[in-house]
């Protein structure tokens, strides 16, 4: 995957970015460019920043860049870093992001080519679905994605649930190995996609998934954090696991909402949980809507 030659690749020169594979060289200023890319939009619509700290953000580059499973593009300027984007490859679906353009190119085109570079590759390698998460309130990349070929299906709340009301009930434990098969069917039965490649990576990376049972038999999982998602049979399930969460891992205590659930949501504000800001996920390509309680990723 990494090293492939760009089809979009564009001749060098101030006034187009030339797309190159984004490499370890390019970590330290595409991370610098992701942090005041998203403090500019976030500061300027007072929401939360994604990336509080450029630090956090060089990680975040940095591990995109290091997976075999996720493709990168850097745009280039004069040879400088300017932007970059990146494709999840783990499963069936790809998700986009995160997508970033240094503030001072803005208006030059980097955004559109960064998007159409990740959807060419998706083509090439008989990628059928690709989806993405995006602001709301930022309506220069709702109108972009819109007009290469994404469609909204459904808003989702950013819910913080560190401060929310806890319980305490049994059948709530981390996550095994041999839990896999059993997580990725639950996954296909309720989000309809497979995600089993994302799920055995999760502990990999630092993201431990907690499972949930009633009865011996599995009723949902949760993959802590902005990159994890999660799935469960039933409200209760879904808030077991989300408390699990909040208590061990306080810092990861955050999950995405479908606004179209819309009981999941308002029990969520009753337990206390803090709706942080509502972003669109956005799809191309086929899309089935997922069943019963499920939690999408900030990627799908």
């Amino acid at each position: 995957m990494k090293g492939e030659k760009k089809d979009t690749e564009r001749r060098k020169g101030s006034s187009e970015p030339v797309l190159v594979p984004a490499g370890p060289e390019h970590v330290e200023e595409l991370g610098r460019i992701c942090f005041e890319a998203f403090k500019g939009i976030h500061d300027r619509h007072n929401f939360p920043r994604d990336f509080p700290t450029r630090e956090l953000a060089v990680n975040v580059i940095g591990l995109f860049v290091n997976r075999d499973d996720i493709y990168g593009v850097a745009a280039l300027l004069d040879g400088r870093p300017a932007g970059s984007n990146f494709l999840s490859l783990s499963d069936p679906v790809a998700g986009v992001g995160p997508i970033t353009i240094d503030p001072s190119t803005q208006t030059r085109g980097i955004g559109r080519a960064l998007m159409q570079d990740v959807i060419n590759y998706a083509e090439r390698n008989g990628i059928k679905q690709i989806r993405l998460l995006q602001d709301s309130f930022n309506m220069s990349s709702l109108s972009l994605y819109a007009s290469l070929g994404f469609d909204v299906k459904t808003g989702v709340a950013l819910m913080d649930a560190s401060s929310g009301r806890t319980i305490s009930r049994g059948g709530v434990r981390p996550a095994a190995e041999s839990d896999i098969e059993a997580m990725d069917g639950l996954c296909r039965s309720i989000y309809k996609v497979s995600r089993r490649n994302e799920i055995a990576a999760a502990t990999r990376y630092g993201f431990p998934p907690v499972v949930t049972e009633r009865e011996g038999t599995m009723t949902g999982y949760l993959i802590p954090g902005f990159l994890g998602h999660g799935v469960a049979r039933t409200e209760e399930d879904a808030f077991v696991l989300i408390d699990e969460v909040s208590r061990n891992t306080p810092h990861l205590a955050k999950f995405f909402c479908p606004l179209g659930e819309a009981r999941f949501y308002r029990e969520s504000l009753k337990r206390g949980y803090r709706a942080v800001k509502v972003m669109n996920l956005m799809s191309l390509g086929h899309y089935d809507p997922p069943d019963e309680i499920w939690m999408p990723s900030v990627l799908y």
